[in-house]
């Protein structure tokens, strides 16, 4: 199959956009989402060569997303690395919301969350995406799941 002409995947990407935003704001937060989007869009076309099906570009541009946003979550925890000891903690309200418990996720446990409840993917879907098994990803689900709750419940205290 002829690879995919400049023209049709700018036109499909931009189609594509929003959701893509979406996605990646669920992992990397609103601020780095364009940033993200904008880095999957520069890695998709230059590797347009390698989208075998365009059929699959849509499946295509969101691995590309979530392995971006996992680059992202290696450089903030390298840049994370060198904040002193407390200081994240000391500048954070008391008030924990949901979204922070999130955030405080490992990254792939919050990829497989934010990927099934937040976006709809189905298991198996996930784990097409992240390369896990189903059995893998509804094992991650049901960990994190009571990993948010007990974080949710300490937090009330």
């Amino acid at each position: 199959m002829a690879p995919m002409a400049a023209e049709i995947f700018d036109a499909r990407f931009g189609e594509a956009r929003g959701r893509l935003i979406g996605l990646c704001s669920s992992f990397v937060g609103r601020v780095d989402a364009d940033d993200a989007v904008q880095d999957v869009y520069l890695l998709a076309r230059t590797r347009l060569h390698q989208l075998n099906d365009e059929r699959t570009l849509d499946a295509w541009l969101n691995r590309i997303a979530v392995n971006v946003c996992f680059t992202y979550h290696r450089r903030r925890k390298r840049l994370a690395a060198n904040v002193p000891e407390g200081a994240v903690d000391r500048a954070r309200s008391r008030d924990l919301d949901l979204r922070d418990l999130i955030e405080a996720l490992p990254p792939r446990d919050r990829t497989v969350l934010v990927l099934h409840y937040g976006h709809g993917y189905a298991l198996h879907e996930v784990g097409q995406l992240l390369g896990l098994s189903h059995t893998n990803v509804r094992s991650i689900i049901a960990r994190t799941r009571q990993r948010l709750f007990r974080a949710w419940k300490e937090a009330e205290r």
